[in-house]
């Protein structure tokens, strides 16, 4: 190896080569250069400077490679110091010096070394002569003392510190127990700053150990070998893996450690990096990995590293049920369904159906109808509730950030990204349930992705290149008619079919109002409340139509519970309207009385019922066969989805309430009359040429 080494003059350079030389002039060339000569175009493996100060300030010649250049710390030798150490307290001298970086360096030097109870004064050629110090010290250049100085004390010039010798031998991989005795030998001669030889070379023996000990402790399998393809170390796991003993195959070369155990020899060529690359290590399936570590002086080792596949998978379900145990958990049953519907009921016993198979299920219902506590049953009634359930609201993240958090992205992918990437929650939800809720109104792109989650079992990190296999049941919700976007092209019909493979719809609370006293009831229980409430309050509760269906509902008695200090009165529901309450006293005493309906005449003409709220259709004389026929007449033109759900919502909106099943009723009639033609599934039905005739006369 050749090393340059840089000074302040020619003189230097040499006076640093021949101390170097004397150490370690066995196992490498030193060849001496002023800051002047140097032009950092010579063919050297290792450039060192004298100083730091030297390197900064002369930054047009440093090495084409900042890795391959070490600053020189020097030191003194013992019997200079033993020169000065005890010098009397207080006293002044003159440092001398060949020029003005030198002598710095020197002042630091003896500072550092221990003499601090002298006041010490820099003097080099040319700097002004302020001072007429009779005291001098010295490192070798006696003759540039000043003439009127009395007693000059020359401490011999600085020496390379034990600390750069062994820097450069770290280098070339050149530290053994032969250099190390070399070292010690140096290390007697001089003062060995930061704590000597003996530390720094005890410090790395401890430095070899903790590393040794702490891959032992891991629990995949290290395997290293050196740049000449020989085995150097085996760690315990390893040993496992292989059924070998770490001393009979240290020294070996890797060729013959691999095709001893049936491993493919090819893996070892060329310097790229193995990932995840699966093999067999004595009939058991192991992931292998390897990777090249570069040292300092171009010194590389490769390292293997061994994963029992077995294990993997048993690590990855065990960090799945730490995830279940932080939360991401199904908090409800069937149980928690409070309801004395039949309709209710039926819809349950199809739920738990569902939830014994593996198939997607799409939850439909208006908002506050109860999807995520359907959803949160059918993954706790399943064979994956011992695993993660997770809760995606899509319609609360915005497009880029719902991607991410979904797939998750890798480190680096975009502005603000978690060192080292993230795992999406596709990922984290593995082998349990991913609730995906309002999923009408995630964009294409996402239904995109989406999609391949559900086809291919498998996901893409943002900004990664490799597909991550998952194994994750989806439940999707909405409150929209997704078939209605299909038709519309705002979503895809691919993904549309891929999730309703099982579908439930939650009918709203208006239809089926028999649960609402179950519900009040529940409601009021958990909230501590022991009074009853009255008769009238429950008329209310249960004529009222509940827009916001159980959400609503709940709010409500909250609201009850809050501001009654006694027995609350109607007008204080937070739902209420003083037509509605003089309606109800002055009318039925439950519902509405036929005598305060609007004729057809008024309600068609005007579209609405004159009452406060809707009113179911059984309570108003009115014609619904002419109803229906009008309000499909009114969708066709408006170009709006005939089926029975929109139209429920139409006919509502005149005021008026009609239920599913009774709409269901009512459009067979219109068909048997051949009013109406009904299309196939959901498509909704068209006004046949009877029925304009019949509307028209």
């Amino acid at each position: 190896m050749n090393i340059a080494v840089i000074a302040g003059t020619k003189a230097t350079s040499a006076i640093l080569c021949s101390q170097l030389i004397e150490v370690l002039g066995t196992y490498m060339s030193f060849h001496p250069f002023s800051v002047n000569d140097w032009d950092g175009n010579a063919d050297m493996d290792l450039v060192l400077f004298s100083s730091h100060i030297l390197f900064t300030r002369n930054s047009p010649v440093h090495s084409k490679n900042l890795a391959d250049i070490v600053i020189i710390k020097r030191s003194l030798t013992k019997a200079g110091w033993e020169r000065i150490r005890n010098l009397p307290s207080g006293n002044q001298y003159l440092v001398v010096n060949d020029e003005r970086d030198s002598v710095v360096e020197t002042i630091s030097l003896l500072y550092e070394s221990g003499l601090r109870h002298v006041d010490l004064v820099p003097y080099y050629p040319g700097v002004p002569d302020k001072y007429k110090i009779a005291f001098a010290i010295t490192p070798g250049e006696p003759q540039l003392v000043p003439d009127y100085v009395q007693q000059t004390i020359d401490i011999g010039s600085r020496v390379v510190d034990t600390s750069t010798l062994v820097e450069i031998l770290t280098r070339f991989n050149l530290l053994n127990h032969e250099t190390r005795k070399l070292l010690d030998d140096y290390a007697e001669r001089i003062v060995n700053l930061s704590q000597g030889l003996q530390v720094t070379m005890q410090g790395l023996i401890d430095a070899k150990n903790l590393y040794e000990e702490t891959l032992n402790m891991v629990q995949d399998g290290v395997v290293t070998y050196d740049e000449k393809g020989i085995v150097n170390f085996l760690n315990r796991t390893a040993e496992k893996i292989f059924a070998e003993n770490v001393w009979d195959v240290t020294g070996q070369k890797v060729e013959h450690f691999f095709r001893k155990h049936g491993l493919d020899v090819s893996l070892l060529k060329g310097q790229k990096e193995i990932k995840d690359q699966l093999v067999t290590v004595r009939k058991q399936r192991v992931i292998m990995n390897k990777m090249r570590i570069w040292g300092r002086g171009g010194h590389s080792e490769s390292v293997m590293i061994f994963k029992i596949a077995q294990k993997v998978e048993e690590l990855e379900l065990k960090l799945r049920t730490q995830l279940r145990d932080n939360g991401h958990t199904a908090k409800f049953t069937f149980r928690d369904i409070v309801t004395r519907s039949e309709q209710i009921r039926r819809i349950i016993a199809r739920a738990q159906k569902m939830a014994k198979h593996d198939s997607s299920v799409l939850i439909l219902g208006e908002n506050g109808t109860g999807k995520e506590l359907f959803a949160h049953s059918i993954h706790n009634y399943s064979p994956r509730s011992p695993f993660p359930f997770i809760a995606v609201n899509c319609s609360a993240l915005s497009e880029s950030l719902l991607e991410s958090e979904l797939f998750g992205y890798e480190d680096g992918a975009f502005t603000g990204a978690r060192k080292g990437g993230k795992p999406g929650l596709f990922e984290q939800a593995h082998k349990g349930t991913i609730f995906l809720d309002e999923i009408g109104d995630i964009s294409p792109n996402l239904q995109t992705r989406l999609l391949r989650v559900l086809q291919q079992k498998e996901v893409m990190k943002v900004g990664g290149t490799k597909v991550l296999p998952v194994d994750v049941r989806v439940i999707a919700a909405t409150n929209r008619d997704l078939y209605q976007m299909v038709k519309e092209g705002k979503f895809r019909e691919d993904l549309y079919y891929r999730l309703k493979v099982l579908h439930i719809e939650i009918p709203p609370l208006r239809e089926r109002k028999d649960d609402i006293p179950p519900l009040v009831q529940y409601f009021l229980e958990r909230r501590g409340y022991n009074r009853t409430l009255s008769q009238e309050i429950m008329n209310a509760l249960t004529w009222y139509d509940w827009p916001g269906n159980i959400r609503e509902l709940e709010n409500s008695i909250e609201y009850i519970t809050i501001v009654s200090d006694e027995d609350i009165s109607v007008e204080e529901l937070p739902f209420i309207s003083e037509k509605l309450i003089h309606h109800m006293r002055d009318g039925s005493a439950e519902l509405p009385d036929p005598s305060h309906a609007s004729d057809i005449s008024h309600t068609l003409k005007t579209g609405r019922s004159p009452l406060p709220m809707p009113v179911p259709a059984q309570y108003l004389n009115i014609d619904i066969e002419r109803l229906l026929l009008e309000t499909i007449l009114e969708a066709m033109a408006e170009g709006r989805h005939t089926g029975r759900r929109n139209l429920i919502h139409m006919i509502r909106d005149r005021g008026i309430v009609l239920k599913e099943n009774q709409i269901r009723k009512w459009i067979d009639r219109l068909k048997d009359k051949n009013l109406v033609e009904v299309r196939i599934g959901r498509s909704g039905c068209n006004l046949t040429v009877e029925g304009y005739r019949y509307l028209k006369n």
